[in-house]
């Protein structure tokens, strides 16, 4: 081996590590601001498995079983994830209504729909909603209605749910999937868990596909807190969840 390819070989490795490097100093910087990590990154750094090694290896059983939901929509990918309708932005509703009708939708059928669906929403809201998605290129409004451009954008509406990737949601909705994995979690042990384990926990979720440290946890107690959903034990640090007469 010659003094070139020696040399050939160790720029080959550093450039490697130069690349997972950057890819770390990307999740760092998607975790500090509350954004998904994009799954070509997850795969890198090995968060989640890429599509051909979902096909040669089997995923090791999580600790906690996934919710139990009503039934996937036809061609659902094993990571979408579903929240609940009123969890949603107008924006996204808007999206899975005219993904759900396939045509035109006349402009007050969709402000309606949408409306019906989310009841604190505005005819205002529904239209600034149209104005984005037309910018956005994925909706065409003309005296037909309002056409969907772009199916792989909009989430599925079924039996109170949206369901969809994970890149199709805004950060709040992703956090509303976690915060329905904490309640889940916290299910599975009645006495409670302090904020770390139950970060832990959830990264034993292989269910779970949102992004999950001790930051962004302490915000979903807080959330579910105001809405009574969990409790503090005590004078301690664990989290449980609340008595059913106090939940919504």
């Amino acid at each position: 081996m010659n003094f070139d390819q020696i040399q050939i070989e160790e720029e080959a490795y550093e450039s490697v590590k130069a690349v997972l490097a950057a890819a770390r100093r990307c999740q760092e910087l998607h975790e500090r601001a509350g954004l998904a990590l994009p799954q070509r990154v997850q795969w890198l750094l090995g968060v989640a498995a890429s599509p051909a090694a979902t096909r040669t290896e089997v995923q090791p059983a999580a600790r906690i079983p996934a919710p139990e939901l009503s039934d996937r929509p036809k061609g659902a990918a094993p990571d979408w994830i579903a929240i609940p309708t009123k969890d949603a932005t107008v924006t996204t509703v808007a999206l899975a209504i005219l993904r759900a009708a396939g045509e035109p939708i006349r402009s007050r059928d969709v402000t309606e729909r949408v409306m019906n669906l989310l009841p604190n929403s505005t005819s205002g809201s529904v239209a600034n909603a149209g104005t984005r998605l037309v910018a956005e290129g994925l909706v065409d409004r003309s005296d037909d209605g309002w056409l969907l451009l772009k199916p792989e954008r909009a989430a599925v509406l079924q039996d109170g749910r949206l369901w969809g990737p994970q890149g199709i949601f805004v950060k709040q909705e992703v956090a509303a999937h976690r915060r329905e994995a904490i309640l889940h979690v916290l299910k599975h042990f009645p006495k409670g868990l302090q904020i770390v384990q139950t970060v832990e926990e959830l990264k034993n979720c292989l269910w779970l596909h949102a992004p999950t440290n001790k930051d962004l946890v302490k915000m979903d107690m807080k959330a579910l807190l105001d809405v009574q959903k969990v409790r503090r034990v005590g004078n301690t640090k664990k989290w449980q969840l609340a008595p059913p007469e106090k939940a919504e």
